[in-house]
């Protein structure tokens, strides 16, 4: 048995000796495996090609819209120019330009005051109506507030102060929007009229009147007050202040909105709160409250006077 065991365990090392010479002799032979392709594979493939040919067809579509985007807002600009100019000789853009145009086409017509409702047409501003008090000569003066009455309700929100409200031939509201886009087309000036129910009268004018955009909440810039004005300047305090109105308090009061607390939720361009308020409540005898038709130092400040307008002209 010995014997035996040595002769296989001899066997054993001669077959493993030629399987070692083999594997140094012969190179390694690789194969890969092939695995079948389902019928899901097949699909997820079918799927993926559809998605990515409908992404391709996406981004051309968006890259020839937003071309056709442009092309569109040049001809809408282009089309906003040619109104802009077409209106523009069809309307005059402030009462100055109606009263010079008057006085140039009638002398004689023009020597007297007038005051009338006129279409004007500011540039790059929509045709709107305004009241204009022309002046003996070429002078035009655009009523931006008028108060007389009290049939107009000035307790009105931030947007329809912005856009302007009431009846020119009567009460209104001129709009913040025009009223910016007066102002800073070139400068003017203001003019403020007065009437108390006794009858007395008084006037202030200012030498500098701008309005700022809606992105400075239509802030006020008011100067060099007249001094032979008999009103007094009331608006000192009103200068670099933003308008506010009940639904938007921009005024410098740490207590409260003014519109709410003093103003009679008139809209205006109060301070800490206000000496001057034309858009306040219409009392029709003087009153002794806040809240009302204001021109301190004129009248005192709790004193609703009977009448007032403002009124701007470029210079």
């Amino acid at each position: 048995m010995l014997r035996a065991a040595v002769t296989v365990l001899g066997v054993m090392m001669v077959c493993m000796a030629q399987v070692n010479h083999a594997a140094r002799t012969n190179p390694a032979i690789s194969r890969a495996a092939t695995i079948p392709q389902t019928a899901a594979d097949a699909q997820q493939n079918t799927i993926e090609n559809t998605l990515d040919t409908i992404l391709r067809t996406m981004r051309n579509d968006h890259r020839k819209l937003e071309s056709s985007v442009q092309e569109v807002k040049q001809e809408l600009s282009e089309l906003r120019e040619e109104t802009d100019l077409i209106l523009g000789k069809m309307y005059k853009p402030s009462c100055q330009e109606v009263a010079e145009d008057l006085h140039s086409n009638a002398p004689g017509s023009t020597n007297e005051a007038t005051v009338g409702v006129y279409t004007i047409k500011p540039p790059k501003y929509k045709p709107t109506l305004v009241r204009c008090e022309l002046s003996r000569g070429a002078v035009g003066w655009t009523v931006i507030l008028s108060r007389s009455n009290g049939r107009e309700r000035f307790n009105r929100t931030y947007r329809e102060y912005q856009d302007g409200f009431g009846d020119p031939s009567e009460e209104y509201w001129i709009g913040n929007d025009l009223l910016h886009r007066l102002t800073t087309w070139r400068p003017h000036q203001l003019r403020v009229a007065l009437e108390d129910f006794n009858g007395q009268k008084a006037w202030a004018q200012y030498k500098v009147f701008r309005v700022g955009g809606p992105e400075e909440n239509y802030k006020l810039t008011v100067d060099q007050f007249e001094a032979d004005s008999n009103a007094g300047d009331g608006l000192k305090i009103h200068n670099g202040m933003k308008f506010s109105t009940y639904d938007k308090d921009d005024d410098t009061n740490k207590d409260g909105n003014c519109s709410q607390l003093l103003g009679g939720y008139g809209g205006w361009w109060y301070s800490n709160c206000y000496h001057v308020l034309p858009t306040g409540r219409y009392r029709s005898v003087g009153g002794n409250e806040y809240g009302g038709v204001a021109w301190h130092p004129w009248r005192d400040v709790k004193h609703s006077i009977k009448a007032m307008t403002l009124l701007i002209r470029a210079h």
